[in-house]
């Protein structure tokens, strides 16, 4: 019988593995570094029966249930396997490395824990790291104790097995599993120029317009089952676009990764990660998931914005996850008044006709919102309407606005009052609290407050009487006299004639 037990597996991704100490009557397995919340469980595959002192000898015996498993791949490549006693009551199989096999690899102790779980192999025992696990008397571990004599194979909820590993004496290894984690951010339009392109946590936009996002997922080593969980508010309308890309740029392959939309579990989609991919990611490397949204006719105005959220699950059953990182989309609003002034009272003119013009000199469309107290109309690029009317209060209020310059178009005054000779500058300008997920914004570099729009009538014409009409008279009684001179000569001739 080959020293079985003296090949300890270092599985290298996730585990290095102690020393073996001499022979006993039952082993301990020592999981050290545990991770608080992890569940552990080891699975015995065989079991030992030493034939002398020191333990360096003796038979090895497969479990019930793990019979199928040392007759295939890839356990036949590292052990033969031997049926004792067939055909009787004592029918055992055991099993000895293959000659020249003095280590085995990742592979088998990967594919013991997939036998366990696809042949519903209940656990030999299972441990949640739980408790103090700083203190320095203790450290960081989870331990089994007073196991039978044995090879097992250990597993963490993390998501990848821990070792293959003999208990004919203690046992340690210490976790290398790590957690991985994930951040969101999202793109302002107006400073994507600058050296970050926009990215932040807070922007604002118009109603309408595209919202781009990007959640960066750090790799922790050893988890598995990657899941990315994002949550938009209503005023948010995803556009189903998901494109995955490496730190360097390049995308990844889209049969990497499956994008589930509508998500089933609550959220609005959920991107799952392909094991194999993650599995060939360093630790520490960051891949990044694009996409984008349209903020939509259901968004919050000004104060509450648009929200957001994404986490990371992961691990066994995907039953770990990450903090929730949330970004935050605004839009604003402009309130307008039409007036006129008698003296020092304010008149509230109806009927005056806007339209807000876009940097590019367009009407920006609206449509109307009902039941508002005041005439209010939200940006819609569809919309039927791009004139706007004053109430008889004078009023109407445009929502749905991103920061920049706009012009205030006045089509139509009312009835008796001049229209504006030029357009009314509007700048609204925003600035954002990156921590608290807040804006704020400005009018005309001002606290937004309602943008007043005085109309005036022209001046009356002067009246009869007045010198505008003298003028007439005196050149009238004029010309009379001069026609009755030239009359009264003309006959005086002719009496001399």
């Amino acid at each position: 019988m080959k020293k079985l037990f003296a090949v300890l597996l270092a599985l290298t991704l996730v585990l290095s593995m102690g020393t073996i100490a001499l022979a006993a009557d039952t082993g301990t397995i020592t999981i050290e570094n545990a991770l608080e919340g992890a569940t552990y469980n080891i699975y015995k595959m065989l079991s030992f029966t030493p034939s002398n002192t020191t333990g360096d000898k003796g038979i090895y015996t497969v479990e019930a249930g793990w019979e199928d498993f040392f007759t295939k791949e890839p356990a036949t490549n590292y052990f033969d396997y031997t049926v004792v006693d067939k055909d009787t009551d004592d029918e055992r199989i055991t099993v000895d490395l293959k000659d020249g096999v003095t280590e085995v690899d990742q592979t088998l102790a990967k594919a013991a824990i997939q036998y366990a779980k696809d042949n519903s192999i209940a656990a030999t025992e299972t441990k949640t790291a739980s408790g103090d696990l700083t203190d320095p008397e203790t450290g960081k571990e989870v331990k089994f104790e007073n196991l039978a004599l044995g090879y097992y194979a250990i597993d963490t909820s993390l998501g990848t097995l821990c070792a293959l590993t003999n208990t004919n004496s203690d046992f340690k290894a210490t976790e290398k599993n790590e957690k991985p984690d994930i951040d969101k951010f999202v793109q302002e339009d107006s400073e994507m120029t600058n050296a970050d392109e926009g990215w932040g946590k807070v922007n604002d936009a118009d109603i309408d317009q595209q919202v781009n996002y990007k959640s960066t997922i750090t790799v922790g080593v050893g988890a598995t089952n990657y899941v990315m969980h994002d949550t938009m508010e209503a005023g948010l309308t995803f556009n189903n676009d998901v494109v995955v890309k490496l730190a360097d740029g390049t995308a990844v392959d889209a049969a990497n990764y499956t994008v589930v939309y509508p998500a089933t579990d609550g959220h609005t989609f959920d991107v799952k990660f392909e094991n194999s991919f993650i599995a060939g990611l360093a630790k520490g490397t960051q891949f990044t998931v694009y996409y984008s949204a349209t903020l939509n006719e259901n968004a919050n105005i000004v104060t509450d914005g648009n929200d957001n959220t994404v986490y990371l699950s992961y691990g066994e059953d995907s039953t770990w996850e990450t903090a929730e990182h949330k970004t935050t989309t605004y839009t604003w609003k402009m309130d307008v008044l039409k007036f006129a002034k008698d003296g020092e009272t304010q008149i509230k003119l109806a009927g005056a006709k806007f339209q807000l013009l876009g940097a590019d000199g367009k009407a920006i469309k609206f449509s109307e919102v009902t039941g508002a107290a005041v005439p209010t109309y939200k940006v819609d690029k569809d919309g039927a309407i791009d004139t706007i009317t004053t109430d008889a209060n004078g009023k109407f209020e445009l929502v749905g606005l991103d920061e920049g310059a706009y012009k205030l178009h006045e089509t139509e005054a009312p009835a008796g009052y001049n229209k504006l000779a030029a357009d009314l500058d509007v700048v609204i300008t925003s600035t954002y609290d990156e921590d608290a997920l807040t804006a704020a914004y400005k009018i005309n570099n001002a606290d937004p407050a309602t943008i007043e729009v005085e109309n005036k009538t022209g001046g009356l014409l002067p009246e009869t009487g007045g010198i505008g009409t003298t003028i007439f008279y005196v050149v009238g009684i004029v010309m009379m006299l001069g026609a009755g001179i030239v009359l009264i000569s003309k006959k005086r001739m002719a009496s001399f004639a």
